[in-house]
């Protein structure tokens, strides 16, 4: 019986992004922009601030400094967006806005994730 009973206690992490996990509307960026502290690394800089909407929430840059290819900008948003639902559960309640630097290029998923796992523990919004 103790095995059933730790089935149901046990939460299930749903591993979507939704449209209302995104930040879309320019306001939202710029107070997240305005408000917010920011981290950068080889591959990832993000901007955070505290979520309005009490779950994490995010919005992704891929400029042209990355490249002049729109291919490689769209795989720089993917590898963004992929590791925020990946790992949204770990997060606080927070607003990110990530923005791809050009460390980013020719990186695997595993190899961003770690950075912006490094990033988001240093920031200090990963759950305990």
């Amino acid at each position: 019986m103790e095995v059933n009973d730790k089935r149901r206690v046990e939460k299930k992490i749903r591993y979507t992004f939704k449209k209302h996990e995104r930040l879309r509307k320019q306001k939202e960026f710029e107070r997240v922009f305005k408000e917010g502290r920011s981290y950068g690394g080889n591959a990832v800089a993000f901007y955070f601030a505290e979520s309005e909407a009490g779950f994490p929430r995010a919005g992704f840059i891929a400029s042209k400094k990355i490249s002049k290819k729109a291919v490689i900008r769209n795989r720089a948003k993917r590898l963004m967006r992929e590791v925020f639902r990946l790992n949204k559960h770990k997060l606080k309640p927070v607003d990110i806005i990530f923005i791809a630097r050009k460390g980013i290029v020719g990186r695997k998923l595993q190899e961003v994730e770690e950075d912006f796992l490094k990033l988001a523990q240093k920031a200090g919004i990963l759950k305990e």
